[in-house]
């Protein structure tokens, strides 16, 4: 039944109209999180078919071949290794509520609260995967993989923008050459990302003269090193505290100071969302003499690549500097 297009509702058109834009919510986040997500999630594409409560993989390792050997002579045997990473996500799930008060009758004051809710609750769910994604490629870059933003030349460390005197370029130079450096792989067939607190954004976009052109830093890191920029502003809440979980009070500043540079792409990190048939991702209830609730779900979880041959290692894919900002 479909509502008027002014004036009030009666209660079986309300019901199936509000439940109606929670349908048609989770076909949104899909497609905006899964299908054509952008930003830091771009970097990173989820597999949104998960069999389980599990996200894993199977890295395998192995030692050099042999050459120049005669033809018909006995040739040493490839040793292969194969090592299992795993994270388990059954305390994984992310959810959102927002309400649909009894106030609003009209099918204009249900459009405005749906409309609300459902960007309030993409707002979240995409924090969430940014917080996981970036705890996880912060807790598994390489022990070796760090240094202080300012120290590039041995010079005392500084922080990036105006505030500071270090040079973001060098340090992310030094990043991606000691990525390239001690794992073998082609720069030019790879891109790389940095995602780093939005507190020094101008350090990217102010104009200044690069190489003997006037350019932004950001644009001449992208063609010179196919380098994507992640300003990161942690997720706060109407009041402005930066907590993502309200149960646990979690903190959303999960770079804290730093800023992380990194391979883009499932070598370095597998992002996975489990949605199994039987549980509802979406559910829209009466809630008596207050309105309708309607809470969305997602189990996303992310993984790195340990390139160090162990299982749930750390990867050399991943490099931090410290220090960007105070």
């Amino acid at each position: 039944m479909a509502p008027p297009k002014s004036g009030g509702m009666t209660r079986e058109q309300l019901d199936k109209f509000v439940k109606g834009h929670a349908r048609v919510g989770a076909r949104v986040l899909d497609r905006n999180l899964n299908q054509q997500p952008i930003g830091l999630l771009k970097a990173f594409p989820v597999d949104p078919n998960l069999a389980s409560e599990k996200i894993d993989h199977y890295e395998r390792y192995s030692n050099p071949g042999v050459m120049n050997q005669p033809l018909d002579g006995p040739g040493e045997t490839t040793k292969w290794d194969f090592k299992y990473s795993s994270k388990d996500m059954v305390n994984s799930w992310d959810k959102f509520t927002y309400w649909i008060p009894d106030s609003a009758k009209s099918a204009a004051a249900v459009n405005r609260f749906a409309r609300d809710g459902l960007k309030d609750s993409q707002d979240y769910f995409t924090a969430c995967r940014i917080y996981k994604i970036l705890s996880e490629l912060k807790s598994k870059r390489a022990t070796a993989n760090t240094h202080a933003a300012g120290t590039e030349n041995g010079e005392s460390a500084s922080v990036w923008g105006v505030d500071g005197s270090a040079d973001a370029e060098s340090g992310i130079v030094k990043a991606i050459k000691t990525i390239v450096s001690t794992t073998g792989l082609d720069p030019e067939q790879n891109t790389f990302g940095i995602a780093y607190p939005s507190e020094v954004l101008d350090e990217f976009k102010q104009l200044d003269v690069i190489h003997q052109v006037v350019q932004q830093l950001s644009e001449y890191l992208k063609v010179a090193w196919r380098l994507n920029l992640y300003a990161v502003t942690p997720y706060m809440d109407s009041a402005g505290a930066a907590v993502i979980d309200i149960a646990g009070t979690t903190s959303s500043d999960i770079l804290d100071t730093s800023a992380l540079v990194f391979v883009e792409g499932e070598q370095t990190l597998l992002a996975g969302e489990y949605r199994p048939e039987d549980i509802l991702l979406n559910e829209t209830s009466r809630v008596h003499a207050q309105g309708y609730i309607t809470t969305f779900k997602q189990c996303f979880e992310a993984l790195v690549i340990p390139t160090d041959g162990t299982s749930n290692g750390k990867s050399k894919l991943i490099y931090e500097v410290t220090g960007v900002t105070s």
